[in-house]
């Protein structure tokens, strides 16, 4: 749920000016798709504008996804009327697993890295590769964190949603990669 699931992780950013000309990028990668929405900064909780969905991309350069990434902002952007100057910070839920890769977050998640290598999920194997990232979005965003969609969802849902003010709690997700 990127309403909750990405805007919790990021939200506030402690070195980041809060005002209504502020803009906060929240984005989930799963198996299937890709959404990205933009919140203003200067609410107190996160106003969500300008989604933009398509399925996850697969084949092309390694760059590729991350490539994906940075155009669903833009086209998110332009659906909200935000200048792409005015979204300071950057955070991105994806499913796993992750590998670091010169202390950059790079994802690893089977069913995404063969689609992005043209094999059926399941073919792998031992050699499988992971796809940059951390590293291309930090490029443009200094503010960024990535992180597992299902514990960014569970830090949302503690936040917001139907946990709140509960001390014990567990969070369970069901996604495309399941089984993989």
């Amino acid at each position: 749920m990127i309403s909750k699931a990405v805007a919790s992780k990021i939200w506030p950013f402690e070195n980041i000016a809060t005002s209504k000309d502020r803009w906060l990028a929240c984005v989930d990668i799963g198996g299937s798709k890709i959404a990205v929405s933009l919140a203003q900064t200067g609410a107190e909780r996160p106003v969500l504008l300008g989604r933009s969905v398509e399925p996850t991309v697969q084949g092309g350069a390694r760059q590729a996804l991350a490539q994906q990434v940075l155009r669903l902002i833009d086209a998110a952007c332009v659906a909200a009327g935000v200048s792409t100057e005015s979204v300071q910070a950057l955070g991105v839920s994806a499913c796993g697993p992750f590998v670091m890769r010169a202390g950059m977050v790079e994802l690893a998640a089977p069913n995404i890295v063969n689609a992005q290598r043209g094999r059926a999920p399941g073919q792998g194997g031992k050699n499988m590769l992971s796809l940059p990232l951390e590293a291309p979005l930090r490029k443009r965003f200094a503010k960024l964190r990535v992180e597992n969609d299902a514990i960014g969802a569970l830090e949302a849902e503690r936040r917001w949603g139907a946990l709140q003010g509960l001390d014990h709690c567990a969070y369970v997700t069901w996604s495309t990669g399941i089984g993989m």
